[in-house]
């Protein structure tokens, strides 16, 4: 039987295996019956595995060679300048506008890359980032609501760059406006109803070692956080588990990719500039790119050709040459090595680790309407590092105040009724919550 009615919750940044820890743990118990109830499983994301690309993903269907979204930003051709990526920008329908286009009715909550929001049959309030909170939110009669509620799209990052104990704080009162608004809307007319939590990512991000070590000064608050999580969740099964268990609601939960811990950050930028392949004069953020350059490059991990054409200095062609050099650098990078002290049985001892698992060239990596669009190369990260663009910094290693990174496998995914086809690949999750809405493929 095909429910006809969807709930989606998002947990960003979370991973199966950080999942059943805290549920083992008795942190989350509810996610944890819900892991054990739904047959819960790890999916791969794709890369870059940011959350403008990630949620894109789950959401279409596709990946970016089809939805056109490869980070944060993009650059802008015939100049050095990039622009941020917002809604505008996204070229594949995402499933609440199939399920408009189906005549049916949507609530969607906080979801990355939805600003400035679109008019839909229901209400969207966009995620991250949101500018203006009044361009991100469907119909305008809902931001008076907001407003009085106190809501907020983001807590005050900045402040975890200095006092991480005071940024969970904020991240926690963001948070339960946000609950707040998430339950309102569940007496909302709604066939579709999605709503993403990215403070979690922030937790992970600027508390990682405080969710797995007890003695962490910020273990209490950043416990606390996921704890509130799961207090919705259960909040959300009381009203809605007798639905779902009746097959008359789907739910899944999901998150966009893994997290782990940092062992250093590695700023692409600055290795091309100490192999010969970025050439630059002045310092960031008024240096200047020279003619000389042959690469340069962009978070997280992609690295684009100087091409003729596509920047104002740019001197490489399309050819044997371009070609030769993107497997120049590629091997490179795989080559690039990071000497780390661990703990091994006969004491502390030196390691060598590659910071860079694989090079990815975006042409075999991309597939789509949108593949022209793509980074000619893509790094994907070894466990424990974040590939940085990093031109303002000192060296090719270094930390910054963030202790956890983003994983690009082993992402969360549940689903109730519980599907016969457990898609690895996050873009397939969007073909169950279509079937779910009795939307059939093309709609």
């Amino acid at each position: 039987m095909v429910p006809g009615r969807l709930i989606f919750l998002g947990l960003d940044g979370v991973g199966l295996d950080l999942a059943a820890s805290l549920a083992g743990r008795g942190i989350m118990p509810h996610l944890g019956r819900l892991l054990e109830r739904a047959g819960a499983w790890a999916t791969a994301s794709p890369l870059p595995e940011v959350s403008p690309v990630c949620w894109t993903s789950l959401f279409s269907g596709q990946g970016p060679g089809g939805h056109g979204i490869y980070g944060f930003a993009a650059p802008v051709k015939g100049s050095y300048r990039i622009t941020p990526c917002d809604s505008t920008m996204v070229r594949a329908p995402r499933l609440w506008e199939l399920a408009d286009r189906a005549g049916l009715t949507s609530v969607v909550l906080n979801v990355p890359l939805t600003y400035p929001a679109a008019p839909l049959r229901g209400s969207m309030v966009s995620g991250f980032v949101t500018l203006d909170l009044a361009r991100g939110v469907h119909p305008p009669s809902l931001l008076p609501r907001l407003m009085a509620m106190g809501y907020r799209p983001e807590a005050e990052l900045d402040t975890g760059r200095h006092d991480p104990a005071a940024l969970l704080a904020d991240v926690s009162r963001a948070l339960a406006v946000r609950l707040e608004l998430f339950e309102q809307t569940w007496d909302d007319p709604w066939d579709l109803w999605v709503g993403v939590i990215t403070d979690t990512d922030r937790v992970n991000h600027f508390a990682w070692p405080a969710l797995w070590e007890p003695e962490h000064p910020l273990a209490p608050a950043a416990l606390d956080i996921y704890r509130q999580v799961d207090t919705h969740i259960g909040r959300l099964w009381a009203r809605f588990g007798p639905q779902v268990e009746a097959g008359e609601i789907g739910l899944m939960l999901a998150a966009d990719h893994s997290f782990g811990p940092i062992v250093s950050e590695v700023y692409l930028n600055q290795w091309l500039m100490a192999e010969g392949y970025l050439v630059i004069e002045g310092s960031p953020p008024h240096e200047r790119i020279l003619p000389a350059t042959r690469a340069l490059a962009l978070d997280p991990g992609r690295i684009y050709l100087h091409w003729a054409g596509r920047f104002p200095d740019g001197s490489l062609t399309p050819g044997p040459e371009a070609q030769r050099l993107l497997g120049e650098i590629a091997g490179k990078l795989k080559a690039l090595r990071f000497t780390r002290l661990t703990q091994g049985p006969g004491g502390p001892r030196l390691e060598s680790q590659a910071p860079v698992a694989r090079v990815h060239l975006g042409q075999e990596l991309y597939h789509g309407p949108q593949a022209a669009h793509a980074p000619d190369l893509v790094a994907e990260p070894a466990p424990g590092y974040s590939l940085r663009g990093g031109l303002d910094r000192a060296g090719v290693f270094g930390l910054s105040h963030l202790t956890g990174t983003h994983r690009p496998q082993g992402g969360l995914a549940l689903m109730l009724p519980e599907p016969e086809d457990k898609p690895t690949e996050l873009t397939g999750l969007c073909g169950l919550m279509a079937a779910a809405l009795g939307l059939a493929a093309g709609d």
